[in-house]
């Protein structure tokens, strides 16, 4: 007897079943889907949640690797409050934030 085989998805396609099964039992995306959460206070403070690893890191500049693509953050003074496996916080007069794809 021969054993059925798996046929293995491209990775675009097991991104939209996981979509589609995260909407339908309305489980929160970024944890389901591993998407960056990002939350500002202000022009001084960011908060973010989920990503990948720091690409770049000066007081002007900070671009960071996320499942999304590279977030870019701009600004003076700019300064890594807290770096953990999971978190980041960055400080100073943020002037521009956009994701690179």
């Amino acid at each position: 007897m021969r054993k059925k085989e798996k046929k293995l998805e491209p990775p675009d396609a097991q991104q939209q079943v996981k979509k589609k099964i995260t909407n339908w039992l309305e489980f929160p995306k970024e944890v389901i889907l591993d998407l960056p959460v990002i939350s500002l206070i202000g022009q001084e403070e960011l908060y973010l949640e989920n990503y990948k690893g720091m690409i770049e890191y000066n007081d002007e500049r900070m671009r960071i690797s996320t499942s999304c693509g590279i977030l870019k953050i701009e600004g003076r003074g700019l300064h890594l409050k807290v770096m953990t496996t999971e978190n980041i916080v960055v400080t100073g007069t943020l002037l521009r934030i956009e994701y690179i794809i």
